[in-house]
């Protein structure tokens, strides 16, 4: 059995170092595999498994996308190749050169006592040009030898909530192909199949919560009578939250002149899941924050309005907070 083994990897790895191109949907030559394993005596059959520093492949990708589902799904199977490259360098020569200045003299005269002529010194500043051999290394990459194969997800029965997607990315680099999720609600394990036409078969393991969705709670109203306000929210997840939370944030605010607003106080809210909410509260009932404005010695007339936002909480969604828009105004 360890024989068998050990030949079939050794048929893979023979391909590899023929220094040509691999093609997985060919054979290979069987007859002329074993005698190389007889003859290598290295207890790796990959020789080249570490590659040396200089040697590289090119990377090929391919991307799958599923949407909501309850049952198991299989992707389309795509082609990848990846190509090995080696870099190749030398050292060559080259001339540099520079421009000084050199100091140029030469000996001149100037009249002297009794009708003489002195000699001296007169010196100027010429350009020259100084050139040295320096040495510097040139590399080039030159394609080695392409790997392909073919790749397909089989992905088991899971459960996806209508606003939840999930991604995979299926890489080749060299004789190495992988999968990772790219984002997913969980968490896979993963069996591969084949050599040449690779089938990647996943298993759910659990789920891993993910951010509720921004849309699945909306505004519905927000009005104000006999001293309180209300403010009405929908939500359309009422059964895929079902026996769960949600917590809901208000910020009441005053419309001053221009950008002049004012807050009056928060206050969080939370519910079992349902259809909608009705958010009552008069704004004794909020707490003061920092950005709170005592403005109750202006009597005039003023608009309200509210910031909100919510959190999902329970297993189904992480509690991220989700912010949403401002409702209306309305006068007090």
């Amino acid at each position: 059995m360890t024989k068998k083994i050990l030949f079939a990897f050794a048929c893979l790895g023979l391909a590899v170092t023929a220094g040509a191109e691999v093609n997985f949907d060919k054979g290979v030559d069987v007859k002329s595999a074993v005698k190389q394993v007889e003859k290598n005596t290295s207890k790796d059959l990959y020789p080249n498994a570490g590659y040396p520093y200089h040697s590289y492949f090119s990377r090929d990708c391919r991307n799958f996308s599923f949407g909501p589902s309850a049952s198991a799904i299989a992707s389309e199977r795509v082609y990848l190749a990846s190509t090995e490259y080696v870099r190749e360098c030398r050292m060559v020569h080259y001339q540099v050169c520079r421009t000084v200045q050199v100091q140029q003299c030469h000996t001149a005269y100037k009249p002297g006592p009794n009708g003489t002529q002195v000699p001296y010194q007169q010196c100027v500043s010429v350009p020259k040009q100084e050139c040295h051999m320096e040495q510097r290394q040139e590399c080039h990459d030159r394609p080695g030898q392409t790997f392909r194969t073919t790749a397909q997800l089989n992905i088991a029965q899971r459960q996806l909530f209508p606003w939840e997607r999930e991604s995979f990315s299926v890489c080749m680099e060299g004789p190495r192909v992988s999968v990772v999720p790219t984002a997913s609600p969980y968490s896979y394990g993963v069996d591969q199949v084949g050599l040449y036409d690779i089938t990647f078969n996943m298993r759910p393991n659990y789920r891993v919560p993910t951010n509720p969705d921004p849309n699945g709670l909306n505004y519905a109203a927000f009005s104000f009578k006999d001293g309180k306000f209300t403010l009405s929210v929908t939500d359309r997840w009422t059964n895929e939250y079902a026996g769960e939370k949600v917590a809901i944030k208000i910020e009441l605010m005053k419309d001053g002149f221009w950008f002049f607003n004012s807050s009056k106080g928060e206050k969080t809210f939370t519910f079992a899941t349902a259809n909608g909410y009705d958010l009552v509260f008069a704004e004794g009932d909020l707490t003061k924050n920092k950005d709170f404005v005592d403005d109750s010695a202006d009597k005039g007339p003023a608009k309200f309005y509210v910031k909100w936002g919510f959190q999902r909480l329970g297993k189904v969604s992480t509690d991220q907070y989700v912010k949403k828009d401002e409702s209306p105004k309305i006068p007090m």
